[in-house]
């Protein structure tokens, strides 16, 4: 059960209300368009077109996603877009103790910003609070152990870009892994200060921005080639 979750910052009215932009059940990513998202507040109310409200069913969408939205939202007031997927790579790498080791320069990128979550798949009633507590450092993403990850952003562009870089980190390990036999002993890493200054670098870098912008005008394009109908 995936889902992607799009804050709708120009909506947030006086009494600090967050709405945000989810699929419904069975729409398929390539099959969302513009009219068939649907509408939630944090509080799992579905919100029609037409101001009516409702209590969101999970008949209707992944209600599940709702106290994530909630949890990263208020947490994190810069984060406009959360990613929840579950990629084959990242899902192997999150079941390992050492998790996501800096074997690749996406690995890099994501260094000190990834999180873990002890998932249990139960949504325990502190549930929302350590999920709220793996991001308030300024993390990226997190890892759900044996499930999958979110990733956040300021904006989409961002979100994707981040939950691409951890795909590839998780995807180039799992290769490498397979190359020693799973010993760690015959893995080049480099040291946590070399790794800080790397990431230092890339941040304050001229020629690249890491924040999805570079490549977004190219994937709407893409988009628009595949699904033209998506603005619908």
């Amino acid at each position: 059960a995936q889902c992607l979750m799009l804050r709708l910052p120009s909506e947030t009215d006086d009494n600090g209300e967050i709405t945000f932009l989810m699929a419904e059940w069975g729409i398929w990513f390539e099959e969302v368009t513009a009219s068939n998202l649907l509408k939630f507040n944090v509080d799992g109310m579905l919100i029609h077109p037409t101001g009516h409200r409702e209590v969101g069913m999970p008949s209707r969408t992944n209600i599940g996603c709702i106290p994530v939205a909630k949890s990263i939202f208020q947490a994190r007031p810069d984060v406009n877009m959360i990613v929840h997927i579950h990629p084959l790579s990242v899902m192997a790498v999150s079941g390992t103790r050492f998790g996501l080791l800096p074997l690749s320069q996406a690995a890099f990128f994501l260094w000190g910003q990834v999180s873990r979550e002890d998932y249990d798949f139960s949504y325990e009633s502190d549930f929302e609070t350590t999920l709220a507590n793996g991001f308030v450092n300024g993390e990226r993403a997190m890892l759900l152990n044996h499930h999958g990850m979110y990733a956040i952003g300021r904006d989409v562009a961002e979100g994707v870009f981040v939950a691409t870089h951890i795909t590839q980190a998780c995807e180039v390990q799992v290769k490498t892994l397979s190359m020693v036999g799973g010993d760690l002993t015959k893995l080049y890493l480099p040291d946590g200060q070399d790794l800080s200054e790397q990431y230092k670098t890339m941040m304050d870098s001229t020629d690249y921005s890491y924040d999805g912008s570079r490549e977004w005008p190219g994937l709407v394009r893409k988009v628009r080639r595949e699904a033209p109908d998506f603005n619908s």
